[in-house]
């Protein structure tokens, strides 16, 4: 293969290297931040800006003849990812403190894809560099920002479609130094033969101690052991099923999507029975009820259970996997592998009760909450429907995404009501809230639930149902042209991703 050929290959695989560590990093840092507006943002700014610097970097290195500058860069990158499975935790641990999401996201992805990215950011002078020995400069650099161009869309369709959804993170980014490593090593192989096959032995064994762990895994805390029953790489995030105790609960990259009390199969999560028995107190005759957002399938089950016909809306097929082996998800639970708003869009049929609970790890899709996506779930409920949505707030439901919610929901239906869980202790962390939207809203009496819960449950139940409050109509409610609820509440949904990481250790990430 002539030389020029060799160029364009390897300025084609850096393209595809920089948007695989720029997407992978993203998700790398998601359960620390979670996967906000600010988060992205801020990976994409350090992606560009260390990027940047590679381009001063590189044109620097390339003023003077030098030989192993381009191999060097290769090996540099590698060397640095190759590390990742070693120090994310420890390093995400240590800047997860750090004030704001947008502020402590971009120091941590600086720090853990920074030097890399700079690394090969340098790669593309260099390599004009050698292909000007051949043809002009003008030419010359062309060739090699089209093809690194093109490497990148290729890199971001892999990452999105394959390796994201199939591969531990950690396989993935070390991965990709190990790859990097042995590009260093064709390019300094006749100039440095023996280094060349010591970094690649070094990169090789790196990348071997990254392989994923056997399952089930037992997790140690200093007073808590957790066994990892199920670890699956999806599109949408790590899924897990951990055990603890008698409880075995569903995590999202490290965020929990709910659990159930293995002796009795009923939620051990107040939210998830919170909606169960408001949707009974509002609508006791209710016969058809739709889920947008799965999680462990167990407020299907309960409805199920009490002779209603259920169907759930549910983008991640693993999601729907885990709740039908690990959670018991009957088999006539009808699951549209679909994304919530896409499947509002299309016609079809009503129901009597609409449970919206997307949560994305800590998230909610912004464009699932607002005018318009809460106006395609009126035009889907019955006369009399009702639509229960579970989001988090602070006790009192005083926050902003809290208020951006209640704005769209109030200008869409007749009446709506605010269910507020709140800390006794007095405690400002993140509690559930549950909020009940319709045309006329009055609850029965409360007797007579059909539904079964744990004790402490129930009794949580019954004092939620007392403490409500009109929803309030505020001002500017999110659209599908200015949806800001992520962007609202980052700071809040981020403190609450903190807790559940203090509560539940890192380790369980590495499983």
């Amino acid at each position: 293969m002539k030389t020029e050929h060799h160029i364009l290959l390897t300025a084609f695989f850096e393209g595809m290297a920089v948007l695989v560590i720029e997407l992978a990093g993203a998700r790398a840092l998601a359960p620390y931040y979670g996967a906000s507006l600010k988060v992205w943002t801020a990976q994409i700014t350090a992606t560009l800006l260390f990027l940047a610097l590679g381009y001063g970097l590189g044109g620097l290195l390339s003023r003077k003849t030098r030989p192993l500058a381009l191999p060097g860069v290769f090996w540099a990158a590698g060397a640095w990812l190759a590390l990742f499975p070693f120090w994310r935790n420890p390093a995400l641990a240590a800047l997860s403190n750090l004030p704001g999401v947008g502020l402590g996201s971009f120091i941590a992805g600086s720090f853990l894809f920074g030097p890399p990215l700079l690394a090969l950011g340098a790669v593309s002078p260099l390599l004009i560099q050698r292909l000007q020995k051949d043809a002009a400069g003008g030419p010359a650099a062309g060739g090699v920002f089209f093809t690194n161009t093109l490497g990148g869309l290729a890199g971001g369709w892999l990452t999105a479609l394959v390796l994201v959804p199939h591969c531990p993170l950690r396989v993935i980014i070390a991965g990709t130094g190990a790859a990097l490593g042995a590009a260093g090593s064709l390019w300094g192989w006749n100039l440095a033969r023996g280094s060349a096959a010591a970094a690649s032995a070094l990169l090789c064994l790196l990348f071997i101690s990254t392989r994923a762990p056997g399952l089930p895994r037992l997790v140690e805390l200093e007073h808590r052991q957790f066994t990892v029953l199920h670890s699956q790489a999806s599109s949408s995030g790590l899924i897990q099923v951990v055990r603890e105790g008698e409880r075995s609960s569903l995590m999202l990259d490290g965020m929990t999507q709910g659990g159930m009390d293995e002796k009795s199969g009923l939620t051990a999560y107040e939210f998830t029975e919170y909606q169960a028995y408001l949707g009974w107190r509002f609508h006791p005759k209710a016969e058809k009820a739709l889920l947008l957002g799965l999680g462990t399938g167990l407020l299907a089950k309960q409805l199920y259970n009490r002779g209603m016909e259920v169907e759930a809306v549910e983008i991640e097929p693993g999601i729907e996997s885990a709740a039908r082996v690990f959670f018991g998800l009957p088999a006539r639970v009808r699951v549209h592998n679909s994304d919530a708003r896409a499947f509002l869009n299309k016609d079809g049929p009503g129901y009597d009760l609409i449970f919206l609970d997307v949560f994305a790890g800590e998230s909610i899709p912004w464009h699932l909450v607002t005018l318009e996506a809460f106006a395609r779930m009126k035009a889907r409920l019955n006369p009399g429907g009702r639509l229960i949505v579970n989001t988090i707030t602070r006790p009192g439901g005083n926050t902003a995404g809290m208020a951006l919610m209640e704005s769209a929901l109030s200008r869409v239906f007749a009446a709506t009501l605010v269910f507020c869980d709140g800390n006794e202790d007095g405690n400002p962390r993140p509690v559930n809230a549950i909020l009940v939207a319709g045309s006329e809203l009055a609850m029965n009496g409360g007797k007579g639930y059909p539904g079964k819960a744990l004790e402490l449950i129930a009794e949580n139940c019954r004092r939620l149902a007392a403490a409500w409050r009109p929803a309030r109509p505020g001002d500017a409610p999110p659209t599908d042209e200015l949806g800001n609820l992520d962007h609202a509440d980052a700071e809040l949904r981020a403190e609450l991703r903190r807790d559940i990481v203090e509560q539940l250790g890192a380790e369980l990430l590495d499983s």
